[in-house]
């Protein structure tokens, strides 16, 4: 008895020293939130880098990426609403993963009006017939019923009817946010990057491959940092969605090949920024080889049996995912909106064939803050709430 209370105080103390330091980057990373927040409130789109060119910078990207996380709660409702068991292990995780970080893609929208008080009129004054309004609406919608749906696992279990009945309600939202989420780019004629009736169904497809990755890489990572061994369903549970997460990948590559090939075909320009112009690298590198290639190779190469191997695939699809995303939405602004060039100066233009952005010091933290928000909240998460119930061998 006296060697059982001796090994678990010698593992509590390095899993409290890793809770302490965990909770110290974090809080450092939101001091970036705090900073970048106070510029927003008192200068306003002054403290960005957007202009008339360009009106959507890099916090309409984070939100972009962080919805793509709705995909996380597909994932719990395979084994709550599908009856696939095997995803009950990881639906707790997943579905407080999905809460956070989609409430830090919202926080990054708030930023972009300039003032986070003008956020509440896309509830009050909705448009159904604007994709903008019904993804406002069914998000809002989504994060009261996942954080609903994350309580009631926890206190009834996975197969309580009421569970059930919620996560469906969930899953319909979740697919409601991402389908008009691809219509808001998809319906917009007059961005030829964007323009386009398959980008409602490449958002949901997208949300799925980054959400598998998302939840490997966080998983794995997270086990490594506490010490804490995996379970061998846990194990399984992700070999899984590593498999899933391929044939994802395959789909998702097929996807991108004809958008570059139709783009190119098309002589737009925006095919040739991404091929062979500024920003070739973040295509090639970024999105071809960290999102489809090197992942799915060492997916494959790994035969889903070394778990190591599958979190780095995963790590390297959440971070191309990003890079993808932010070529998507900056690049489809470069070209000019009015379709000739150069800008005309009477009507407000510049002098430039083609517009350009960077981030300003003030995105950038503020960005930087997010990190630490979701961050802070996933540590104060597996800290105090029981996510790893269900994947402990003795469940």
């Amino acid at each position: 008895m006296r060697t059982e209370q001796l090994l678990t105080a010698s593992q509590a103390e390095p899993q409290s020293r890793w809770f302490m330091l965990s909770l110290v980057a974090g809080l450092i990373m939101l001091a970036g939130f705090l900073y970048g927040g106070v510029h927003i409130a008192i200068f306003g789109h002054h403290a960005l880098a957007t202009s008339k060119e360009v009106p959507w910078g890099i916090f309409i990207v984070n939100y972009a990426f962080a919805i793509s996380s709705i995909g996380l709660s597909y994932i719990s409702s395979f084994g709550i609403v599908l009856g696939f068991k095997q995803f009950d292990v990881i639906s707790r995780r997943a579905l407080y993963l999905a809460v956070i970080i989609v409430v830090a893609g919202v926080l990054s929208v708030a930023a972009d009006l300039a003032s986070p008080l003008r956020a509440p009129f896309l509830l009050l004054t909705t448009h159904f017939t604007a994709p903008m309004g019904v993804v406002a609406m069914s998000i809002t919608l989504y994060i009261l019923l996942i954080s609903l749906e994350l309580y009631l696992v926890i206190k009834r279990g996975h197969h309580d009817l009421l569970v059930k009945v919620v996560a469906i309600v969930a899953f319909v939202a979740a697919v409601v946010v991402h389908s008009y989420h691809g219509a808001i780019f998809g319906l917009n004629y007059s961005r030829s990057l964007w323009f386009g009736p398959y980008y409602p169904i490449y958002f949901l497809l997208s949300a799925l491959f980054t959400s598998s990755a998302m939840i490997i890489f966080i998983t794995t990572y997270t086990y490594k940092m506490t010490g804490a061994q995996m379970s061998e369903k846990l194990k399984e549970s992700l070999r899984i969605i590593g498999k899933m997460l391929v044939y994802l990948l395959v789909i998702a590559l097929f996807f991108l090949y004809w958008k570059v090939v139709s783009s190119h075909y098309a002589h737009k320009k925006e095919a040739f920024i991404l091929l062979t112009g500024k920003f070739s690298l973040n295509f090639w590198v970024g999105e071809v080889l960290m999102t489809y290639l090197i992942p799915i190779a060492l997916l494959v190469y790994s035969r889903f049996k070394d778990i190591n191997k599958m979190a780095l695939a995963g790590l390297l699809v959440v971070v191309g995912l990003y890079i993808g995303r932010y070529d998507f939405i900056i690049v489809g602004q470069l070209v000019p909106f009015l379709a000739f060039t150069p800008f005309d100066n009477e009507l407000g233009g510049s002098l430039y064939e083609l517009a350009s952005y960077t981030p300003s010091l003030v995105e950038i933290a503020y960005s930087i803050g997010l990190l630490g928000f979701i961050w802070t909240g996933y540590m104060l998460g597996i800290k105090y709430l029981p996510l790893d119930k269900d994947e402990r061998d003795e469940e």
